[in-house]
C-alpha cells in the first residue's frame, strides 16, 4: 500500500451546491423510519427520519442524523432517549403524516409503549429503544448516537426511500 499526499486540491474547491447534493444523495435507496420520544409534557413526538445507521455491534449503537431546529430533535436532547421503528411498505401513510407539519401526526397512528414508555409504531418492522450517548453538531443537523437498550425485529417487507420518492422492496424470487 502506497501512502497517497493529502487532497489539498479538493479542500480548496467550492462546495456542490445544496440542491445537488440532494440529488446525489437522493440516488442511494434508504429504508425509512420514524423517530419517536416525549415532549415536555410526556406527549409522543416524532418525525419521519431515513438517515439512520448502525454504529456497533459491541456495544449495541444506532445513529440518526435530525435537523437541529426540529422540536423532535430538541426532545430527544432534553429527555435523553428515543425510539426509532422501522416501517413496513404498508405504513407509507405513516411516513408521509410524520414529514408533514401536521401538529397531531399521532393523532389515529397506532402505537404500543415500549418498555421506557416511548411510543413505537404499531406493526413496524422493527423498532430500537436507545438512550443518548452522544450528540455530535454537524452542519444544519446532530448526529444522535444512540445505545440500542431494547428493541423487536418481525418479517415483512420495508418501505423504501429512493430519489425523494417512496416504494417497496421487491425481493428477487427467481434466484
Amino acid at each position: 500500500m502506497t501512502v497517497q499526499e493529502p487532497m489539498t486540491k479538493l479542500t480548496k474547491v467550492k462546495r456542490v451546491a445544496s440542491d445537488t447534493f440532494r440529488r446525489i444523495m437522493s440516488s442511494f435507496p434508504t429504508g425509512v423510519t420514524v423517530i419517536s420520544t416525549r415532549g415536555p409534557e410526556g406527549e409522543p413526538i416524532g418525525l419521519t427520519a431515513n438517515a439512520v445507521s448502525s454504529v456497533s455491534l459491541e456495544p449495541p449503537q444506532l445513529l440518526v442524523c435530525l435537523g437541529r431546529d426540529k422540536f423532535t430533535t430538541q426532545a430527544i436532547q432534553t429527555h435523553r432517549g428515543f425510539a426509532v421503528s422501522f416501517l413496513s411498505r404498508e405504513q407509507r401513510w405513516i411516513a408521509e403524516r410524520f414529514a408533514s407539519l401536521d401538529p397531531d401526526k399521532f393523532a389515529g397512528v397506532p402505537i404500543l409503549k415500549s418498555p421506557w414508555g416511548l411510543p413505537v409504531i404499531e406493526d413496524a418492522l422493527a423498532y430500537a429503544e436507545c438512550t443518548v450517548h452522544k450528540l455530535i453538531e454537524a452542519g444544519d443537523h446532530v448526529i444522535v448516537i444512540g445505545d440500542v437498550a431494547a428493541g423487536e425485529a418481525a418479517d415483512g417487507n420495508p418501505l423504501m426511500f429512493f430519489q425523494r420518492e417512496y416504494g417497496a422492496w421487491h425481493r428477487d424470487q427467481g434466484e
